[in-house]
């Protein structure tokens, strides 16, 4: 069975297009604050910032954003194609 690619939202899609980095991008249109998504995850919200202004760490932290969101872990990796980097 072939998995269907993901398709990101409409609002989502537009804020990449302005320049929004895709995580901060899905964060804000699931409507959480850095905050929320730290305390999910287990992260700091300066991690949660850097991630997603592009810093690079391991996979495990985007993996754990992603399920913080409600999303497959390697949901990142598939619209990023950058599976080691943020």
């Amino acid at each position: 069975m072939t998995a269907t690619p993901f398709a990101l939202p409409e609002a989502v899609l537009t804020a990449i297009s302005n320049g929004k980095p895709v995580i901060q991008a899905y964060r804000e249109h699931l409507g959480y604050s850095t905050e929320d998504i730290a305390v999910t995850s287990g992260l700091t919200v300066e991690e949660v910032g850097l991630i997603e202004s592009g810093h690079c760490f391991d996979k495990g932290y985007r993996d754990r954003i992603a399920r913080a969101l409600g999303l497959a872990e390697s949901i990142f990796d598939e619209i990023l194609g950058i599976p080691n980097a943020a």
